[in-house]
């Protein structure tokens, strides 16, 4: 079973996505051409429930770079770069 990062948004919500080596490659290719603030939304609204994506809307601009800082602290690679390139 893959490992999943949790996050509990300021509401007492918590939310599940998968840490960011497991996002699914299709959506990485999808959205590579995207920039950083776009990618990170289309990302965020494949891989969360519409009920995520409520409580995701009521966070400000501090709240939520808060989630996408830990999302990436808590995974091994960050988004666009590939798992070739983190193993050399």
């Amino acid at each position: 079973m893959l490992e999943k990062f949790h996050h509990t948004l300021p509401d007492g919500h918590q939310i599940t996505l998968p840490r960011f080596e497991n996002v699914p490659v299709g959506l990485i290719r999808r959205t590579r051409k995207l920039v950083g603030v776009d990618q990170a939304f289309t990302i965020l609204e494949e891989l969360l429930t519409e009920d995520d994506l409520t409580h995701l809307d009521l966070l400000d601009r501090n709240q939520f770079n808060e989630l996408v800082t830990a999302w990436r602290d808590g995974s091994e690679i960050e988004l666009g770069e590939s798992t070739a390139s983190s193993s050399s």
